[in-house]
């Protein structure tokens, strides 16, 4: 029994990541994000541009805010830190409501645009901007997934770079493909017009077909676009082929390096 207690004891002790808190952080961005919305609300025509302003103030701000925290958290989570959640209020309560508070003088200063002449009108319009901004929160992830994280990791590819270290390869790749992945699925959506291939059929070969120039059940909105996600698809079939070539090259030597190792062994 008692070798069976002092197992343990030989181990080494289990170390405890450290508790941060970003809630500072939030609070600035929050406060950014209300400021802008208060501009495109009260300082914009929020008719101007088929609403330009009011989907920034709503959808927009809530977006941006939303994937930066998500960057944050996923910071802390690399350098094994554990994060508090003291800041959800202000997350998901504060900006939220601060932003559709502010949508209000908007809707106010043009009943005629927003459909708000009548009580009925004015209350609608603005659950219509509620689920904007609900709308806006959800699409955080993908545009941190999209566009905030691979900037983040080329930045600090980049740093270890000046610093004279040598990041590997793929270090660069992957953000570069990711941010390449998001550029084509934008352009994408405004090149093709894929209402004839819905819901009778499946979009997915359309989109092939209009990357090879056969003609199918799409009709092509913008050719320059169109040639820009070719272009795009291109380069990201030789980036793909390319870091897979210098890996295979890399192989043998590593392999070759490791072996009078094993034989000395």
């Amino acid at each position: 029994m008692s070798g069976v207690k002092n197992e343990g004891r030989g181990a080494p002790p289990r170390m405890e990541r450290p508790l941060i808190s970003i809630l500072r952080w939030v609070i600035g961005l929050v406060i950014a994000g209300l400021t802008v919305s208060a501009i495109a609300s009260l300082a914009l025509d929020p008719s101007a541009d088929d609403g330009a302003a009011t989907l920034i103030a709503g959808f927009g701000v809530q977006m941006v805010v939303v994937a930066v925290v998500i960057q944050l958290l996923a910071h802390n989570s690399l350098a094994f830190r554990r994060t508090r959640f003291d800041f959800l209020w202000w997350l998901f309560a504060v900006l939220p409501v601060g932003s559709l508070l502010l949508s209000i003088p908007a809707i106010l200063s043009d009943p005629v645009y927003f459909d708000a002449s009548t009580p009925a009108g004015f209350w609608s319009t603005l659950a219509l901007h509620a689920v904007l901004i609900l709308v806006g929160a959800l699409f955080g992830p993908l545009v941190w997934f999209f566009l905030v994280m691979p900037l983040s990791q080329l930045v600090g590819g980049v740093v270890e770079l000046v610093r004279g270290e040598k990041p590997p390869l793929f270090r660069f790749v992957a953000p570069l493909g990711v941010l390449a992945l998001a550029a084509f699925i934008l352009f994408g959506a405004g090149a093709l017009d894929l209402s004839g291939a819905l819901p009778g059929r499946f979009a997915a070969p359309q989109i092939v077909l209009a990357m090879l120039g056969i003609p199918g059940s799409y009709e092509v909105a913008s050719p320059v676009l169109l040639w820009v996600c070719r272009g795009i698809l291109a380069a990201l079939v030789i980036a793909l082929v390319g870091s897979w070539w210098a890996g295979r090259r890399e192989a043998p030597v590593d392999s070759a390096a490791a072996r009078p190792l094993v034989e000395d062994s």
